[in-house]
Formats: structure tokens, C-alpha cells, sequence
């Protein structure tokens, strides 16, 4: 009876061991796991969120070491990916820097790299209205605007704001349904036309050229309620065009 009971007892602790280490493996995985996402959220705020990657290549190959004559760089998000610059200018040297997506708040941090390296002597500033949302206040806008503004003018570029296309009218987020991101759009125009007035910079109204009479993007100059189309893309680039030719920079002519 004895090597009976001791072979139970010699049985029943390999089991109990063996009952802990998967009870350790399960928690060490968990720990991974845990690990490997906020891991994850880390990488995405300093790659995608920063974004300096997207164009890094090209910018390679266009950094300047000094002002390069007709060279007007567009930085925004999907509005500047998806216009067909060179055709719209074909006086100057557009470059595309856009991202789609990407919120006011990481402009700064790929500013140097995709603005100002590459030496233009102008940059369009494309705000869209995905930037405002009930969790962005519209001052973190004026402020981040106001940074952009700073950080072109401290390099001799000439910073061009357009003023932000309103989404189309009756447009409410589902997150929010209390929350019009016209309003916002509409006092952030306000406050922008009276900084860019303070610093005597040009005007360039996209609010005003591609609304309706509801004070909302146009249904003919656009896709979706926030996606322009190629008739929206031809307005806004004659009202820039004339505030570039204002400035000496190409050409009014179509």
C-alpha cells in the first residue's frame, strides 16, 4: 500500500506543477499580449501619427540648400492627397505632402523634414474639417495653425492658410449628434482671417468659392460630404492661383 500511496502523492504534484506552469504560461502570454499592444499604440504615435515616413524617400531627392524659384509645397490630409497639383499649376513645382487622415497635431512634427528641407517659396496650409471633432477644441487648432504659420515664416516660406471647407449642410457626426462641425468650422474661419490680417498674410477663401447657400460644401464640387470633386478641384485652384499670382508667384491664367 505504500508505494501505492506515494505514487498518488508523486502523481498528484505533477499534476499541481504542471496545472502551474500552464497557469504561468497563460499569464506570461497575457503579459505579452498586454505588452506587444501598447507596444503597438507607442509605435503608432511616434511613426503614424508624426507621419514623417510617407514622403521620406522623395524628400530625399528634393531637399534644397536654398530657395528653389516656383517651388509652392501643399501639406494637408486626403483634400491635398487626392488634387492633381500639376495640371492645376503648371507655372510652378507643386509637391504633394499630403496624408490622409492625419490629424493638425502631427503637422508639426513632419514640418521640417517635408516643408521646410526641401526650401519652397511658399507652403499651402490645407486644413480639413476631419480635424474638427468635439474632442479638438477649436483653439488646439488656432494653436497648432498658428505653430505652422511660425515655423514657415521663421525659414523665409510663405504660409498660405486657406480658410476650411465646411462639410456639406446638415452634416452630423454620429459620435455626436449635438455637435455641427460647420459651427466650428465657421469660428475657426473667423479667427483665422483675423490672424492672418494681424500678420498680413494673403487670404485664400476655399469657405467661401466652394459653399452653398446653406453655407455648406457644394453638391456639385463634391464627391462625398467632405471629398472634393474634379469641378470642386478646378474652383479651388483658381482661387488660389489668383493669391499666388497676387503674391508673384505663377500665374492667374488657367
Amino acid at each position: 500500500h505504500m508505494p501505492s500511496r506515494t505514487l498518488k502523492i508523486v502523481l498528484t504534484v505533477s499534476l499541481l506543477l504542471n496545472l502551474g506552469a500552464i497557469y504561468v504560461g497563460i499569464k506570461a502570454w497575457e503579459y505579452r499580449t498586454h505588452i506587444n499592444h501598447f507596444l503597438n499604440k507607442y509605435t503608432r504615435v511616434v511613426h503614424e501619427f508624426a507621419a514623417r515616413d510617407v514622403h521620406l524617400k522623395s524628400n530625399e531627392r528634393l531637399a534644397a540648400d536654398s530657395t528653389v524659384a516656383g517651388r509652392v509645397v501643399f501639406i494637408g490630409t486626403q483634400v491635398t492627397v487626392n488634387w492633381p497639383l500639376e495640371p492645376s499649376f503648371p507655372s510652378l513645382e507643386p509637391i504633394n505632402r499630403g496624408v490622409v487622415g492625419q490629424r493638425l497635431a502631427g503637422f508639426p512634427l513632419r514640418f521640417y523634414s517635408d516643408v521646410v528641407e526641401l526650401r519652397p517659396e511658399a507652403v499651402v496650409i490645407e486644413i480639413s474639417s476631419f480635424q474638427f471633432r468635439p474632442q479638438y477644441s477649436i483653439e488646439e487648432n488656432t494653436e497648432w495653425t498658428l505653430t505652422l504659420i511660425d515655423l514657415a515664416e521663421a525659414n523665409g516660406i510663405l504660409p498660405i492658410v486657406p480658410t476650411v471647407i465646411p462639410p456639406r449642410a446638415g452634416t452630423v457626426l454620429d459620435e455626436a449628434e449635438d455637435y455641427r462641425v460647420a459651427d466650428s468650422v465657421a469660428v475657426f474661419n473667423q479667427q483665422l482671417q483675423r490672424a492672418l490680417a494681424g500678420r498680413d498674410l494673403p487670404l485664400c477663401d476655399f469657405a467661401a468659392v466652394m459653399t452653398d447657400n446653406e453655407d455648406g460644401l457644394a453638391v456639385d464640387l463634391s464627391r462625398t460630404a467632405v471629398d472634393i470633386n474634379e469641378k470642386g478641384y478646378s474652383v479651388m485652384a483658381e482661387e488660389l492661383r489668383r493669391v499666388l499670382h497676387e503674391e508673384g508667384l505663377g500665374s492667374s491664367a488657367k
